[in-house]
């Protein structure tokens, strides 16, 4: 009769049983949370927590028996390696928090935007067209330039109701506005097109660059807000789905480096260059 023998545990048979330590019981997570803050004792951290004295009795047992948690009288407080466990613990909830938080939206998001860590969109809006207000992403970036003191573009393409709407921002109480765009597009627009008398007082004041190449997204900084457009290729035509608006610090660095980037590597847009009537 063959000797089936039972496998020895494995580094991920370790590893799950680690995190369905915090996975199964929120409890576990509020207590660790609060012994960041410091020591303290388990009458104290069950009134922090909400949860049950015997609850905490048992979370705090476990974590000293897995030399994450010391004591010393009626005194706890996390260990080195404790600490490390629940600070990347929590990273990893709120990757899934936010991933969650985006739901189909992620489908639509830019490559470049993909490259920020997920847990950054737990707070971002999204604001898609639907019935009965399919333009409410449109409207959105619309009253952002109404209302802020600066804009900074980084697009594909223009569209004529932002060209106007801030060429009058501009001109009424001196707007601050920034265009980084494909050098194509400019080559495409007709003579007779009704942005370029627009483009061109902006170009003579030196606020719009052309970059020799493919913009992977279309984005506006505002002062204290970021609007990134959200899509998917259909065919050959590029189709919204909506607007991600981000006032996340970690987000607004990066598309403010992102732009920067661009604009470093794009040419100040010579007035002269544009289509003439």
């Amino acid at each position: 009769m063959a000797n089936h023998r039972h496998a020895p545990p494995t580094n991920m048979d370790s590893a799950l049983d680690t995190i369905q330590f915090f996975a199964d019981s929120a409890n576990s997570v509020r207590v660790f949370e609060a012994l960041t803050a410091g020591p303290t004792t388990s009458r104290e951290l069950a009134e922090q927590t909400g949860a049950s004295r015997s609850t905490v009795a048992r979370i705090l047992d476990t974590g000293e028996s897995r030399g994450w948690i010391s004591s010393e009288g009626s005194q706890y407080e996390l260990t080195e390696e404790g600490g490390i466990m629940i600070a990347e613990f929590r990273a990893y909830l709120q990757t899934v928090e936010g991933i969650q938080h985006l739901g189909n939206a992620i489908e639509w998001l830019p490559s470049p935007v993909r490259s920020l860590d997920f847990r950054h969109f737990r707070t971002v809006e999204i604001i898609t067209p639907k019935t009965p207000a399919p333009s409410r992403p449109y409207d959105h970036v619309a009253e952002k330039i109404r209302t802020t003191d600066e804009v900074r573009s980084l697009v594909e393409v223009t569209l004529p109701r932002y060209v106007t709407l801030i060429h009058e921002q501009v001109n009424e109480r001196q707007l601050t506005a920034e265009l980084v765009i494909e050098s194509d597009w400019i080559a495409t627009l007709p003579a007779e097109s009704e942005q370029l008398p627009l483009l061109r007082f902006r170009a003579e004041r030196e606020s719009i660059w052309t970059y020799d190449g493919e913009i992977p997204l279309n984005m506006h900084i505002f002062d204290e807000s970021v609007t990134i457009w959200l899509g998917e290729q259909r065919d050959e035509e590029r189709v919204v789905r909506g607007l991600l608006v981000a006032e996340t610090p970690a987000i607004m660095s990066w598309a403010e480096e992102l732009y920067e980037d661009y604009r470093d590597e794009a040419e100040l847009l010579d007035p002269e260059a544009l289509p003439t009537t």
